[in-house]
């Protein structure tokens, strides 16, 4: 008998059955796994298995290969606690299609895991506040994301120049080059937002606007096409929310 237990987000659900559901999950100890969950849509449980919400999950199965079963205690209602947050509760959902379409699964990803429990703890404490700061959390998570699964952006020459000029990407390699670099090359790179190198800054609407055009890029690119997967319609629809406001 295999089995584990660990603090866990919930990242997708859907019904297998009439009341059986299978879930997807990010466990702090052990990367993504799916399994089943038995009368996953019974009232009692209908709460608990809902996108973003933290658990303490249980998991277990006779061999290696198998699909596995789920149960879980409810550690915290993220999904009702946004649920009347239209752009807290859409950075909840991009950021978990994302981490369930991109991640390898059964691949322990403590790092990744860790910063996605903080990003979901901020935007739960309070949401309005949130929706003001978040998306700077999360376009840096997806960085690390894409650094996790081999893709990282080199931001060498950041550390040389510093924060107080522009700096551009190439969509070819994912190097980070000055405006006077880029030269003739500029309007086919792709503008990186200062938040990116300073941890301080959250941004505006045009740096979310363009750090989700850059991130998105190279998601697409190097991870979900690769998977045969489009980008997930949450993280295309969050960028449409973003642009409609500018």
């Amino acid at each position: 008998m295999l089995e584990w237990s660990s603090p866990s987000i919930i990242l997708s659900t859907r019904y297998y059955g009439e009341i059986d559901g299978i879930v997807s999950v990010l466990s702090l100890d052990h990367g993504l796994y799916r399994g089943v969950v038995r009368a996953m849509g019974a009232r009692k449980n209908s709460s608990i298995w809902q996108m973003g919400n933290f658990i303490a999950a249980e998991w277990s199965a006779r061999l290696q290969d198998q699909l596995g079963h789920f149960k879980g205690e409810l550690v915290r209602a993220n999904f009702a606690s946004l649920a009347s947050f239209p752009f807290a509760f859409s950075i909840l959902s991009s950021i978990c299609a994302v981490a369930e379409g991109s991640l390898i699964e059964r691949q322990s990803v403590p790092d990744i895991a860790r910063l996605l429990f903080k990003i979901l703890t901020f935007l739960t404490l309070d949401p309005q506040e949130a929706e003001e700061k978040a998306l700077s959390q999360l376009l840096r998570w997806e960085v690390m994301l894409l650094a996790e699964l081999g893709y990282g952006l080199d931001f060498s020459v950041c550390k040389e120049y510093g924060t107080g000029i522009s700096y551009w990407v190439s969509p070819k390699t994912g190097k980070v080059v000055t405006e006077e670099m880029a030269g003739e090359w500029k309007p086919r790179l792709l503008p990186l937002p200062a938040l990116f190198i300073d941890d301080q800054n959250q941004g505006n609407l045009q740096d979310w606007y363009d750090g989700l055009r850059l991130t998105g890029y190279f998601l697409e690119k190097h991870i979900f096409y690769l998977k045969n997967k489009p980008l997930p319609n949450a993280r295309v629809l969050l960028l449409e929310k973003i642009k409609s406001q500018l």
